[in-house]
């Protein structure tokens, strides 16, 4: 992938400005360790990565500023020349590459024995037709992408929303609304006997009895107009008589749904084909009017759902302690940096696993803050996922068009010496060319020079008139 992006970007690059960038893969790399590490350190401004008073020389050694903003502001997966009209109805072609190298890690992970499914909000505040609003949300606005997860919030399968497609919904003839139509997509990679939770933006009496067919059990929330008539559950207003922790369970006939509802604040309804209410079991609650922790009644079916359905919620949390953040107006800088975010989770869940099985206790294990560290700072470095290393300046694979070297960059300047290594009595000039001629460093002095003090390492002028190196060391100490 890193091979495709650092193509991708050169070409795009050229199509802009005619000139190349240059950039390798063992670059590409790095863009994307230094922004791993920027989300990590958090600093309001991206600036103060270069800055001397904040330079973070992991950053500011690998690129210049200049230089980072330039891969970003051309960063691009696919060229847009060999992209097909036909292609292009795929909302999403300027990053499929990218969502498929992804999605085709997540789908070799193995599927748990629970599951659930869930909307994911990628932040966007630009103008892009995938964007959508949800409110309730911490990102209200932004590209919509619907997630398959397990409860450790492992992502397993994922679908960015494009906009509607409603599918053929079976013998009645109705198609699937949208919610409908996500689950059976993400769950055709599930094995038979999977439990599925999803909320009520899902949740139907034709999904639960479609995935009851294919061998999988449904549970999820559902809307008050959504319950079927029949199943003669009690209002809201008479459940609430009845007081806190009261639940009701209707089956149809046939035995292939059944309907929960349960009085908690409100009246909450569950739609299922696994769950009962037995065996329930009793909760603390807090209780505003006693100003105390009370035991509340809980079905079987609600503790199930509790335990199992925050998958999809704790990965985008985790996303968000230390989200890749960028200022820009293309959504797809956004949605490639989300994606690298999702995939850094994802390894570190995965990485707790191992860790667990290798029998390493909780306290041994790196925090998902030292891991993506540790991560960025491997990508930074420049080591493979084999864990050899390559210079910086190593062999691409990249189409390198003929243009000129990439800019040079300034070189540091040289601190001043301090007064112990000024009386060391060591210093000798070294002549330099006219065209290496540099500012004279002893104060005061503003002349261009070209001796060099070979153990200093600073210039300094050597003239019968001007004779600053030899005032400059014998006056060291007050330097």
């Amino acid at each position: 992938m890193y091979r495709t992006i650092a193509l991708r970007t050169n070409q795009h690059a050229v199509a802009q400005t005619g000139k190349s960038l240059l950039l390798k893969n063992d670059e590409c790399e790095q863009f994307f360790g230094a922004s791993l590490l920027m989300s990590v350190l958090k600093f309001p401004w991206i600036r103060m990565y270069w800055s001397q008073p904040t330079r973070i020389a992991a950053v500011a050694d690998a690129f210049t500023r200049d230089r980072f903003h330039f891969i970003r502001g051309h960063l691009k997966v696919v060229n847009d020349v060999d992209v097909t009209d036909e292609q292009k109805k795929d909302r999403l072609w300027k990053v499929r590459p990218l969502v498929e190298s992804v999605r085709s890690g997540c789908l070799q992970q193995e599927r748990p024995p629970q599951v659930s499914i869930d909307e994911q909000m990628i932040p966007f505040m630009g103008k892009t037709t995938l964007k959508q609003y949800v409110p309730g949300k911490p990102h209200p606005e932004g590209l919509k992408n619907f997630v398959l997860a397990s409860p450790r919030g492992l992502v397993l399968d994922f679908e960015v929303y494009q906009g509607k497609k409603l599918d053929d919904g079976g013998a009645e003839g109705k198609p699937w609304t949208v919610g409908e139509s996500v689950v059976m997509r993400l769950v055709q990679t599930l094995v038979p006997g999977t439990s599925v939770y999803f909320d009520r933006y899902f949740t139907t009496s034709r999904l639960l009895e479609q995935l009851e067919a294919r061998g999988l059990h449904g549970t999820g929330t559902i809307k008050k107009n959504l319950v079927p008539k029949e199943a003669k559950l009690p209002t809201e207003r008479e459940l609430a008589k009845r007081g806190r922790g009261t639940s009701v369970c209707a089956v149809r006939s046939d035995d292939a749904v059944a309907f929960t509802a349960w009085q908690y604040r409100k009246m909450i309804l569950l739609g299922l084909t696994e769950h009962g209410v037995e065996p329930s079991d009793t909760c603390k609650r807090y209780q505003k009017t006693s100003r105390s922790y009370i035991d509340v009644t809980r079905p079987a079916v609600v503790k199930a759902y509790n335990a199992n359905m925050g998958g999809v919620d704790l990965n985008d949390r985790m996303i968000a302690h230390y989200r890749s953040s960028a200022r820009t107006r293309k959504w797809t800088v956004k949605t490639i940096l989300h994606f690298f975010d999702l995939s850094a989770v994802n390894a570190w869940l995965l990485y707790q696993q191992d860790a667990e099985e290798a029998g390493i206790k909780g306290a041994e294990m790196m925090k998902f803050l030292q891991f993506k560290y540790a991560l960025a700072m491997q990508l930074l470095k420049g080591i493979s996922s084999d864990g050899s290393s390559h210079s910086s300046s190593g062999s691409s694979d990249v189409e390198e068009p003929d243009g000129p070297d990439p800019k040079k960059r300034r070189r540091a300047t040289v601190p001043m010496p301090s007064p112990a290594r000024l009386r060391s009595g060591k210093h000798l000039p070294k002549c330099h060319p006219r065209k290496e001629f540099k500012r004279c460093r002893k104060p005061g002095c503003h002349q261009q020079t070209g001796m060099e003090c070979r153990r200093c390492k600073i210039f300094l002028c050597c003239r019968p008139d001007r004779d600053c190196f030899h005032q400059f060391h014998e006056g060291g100490s007050n330097v």
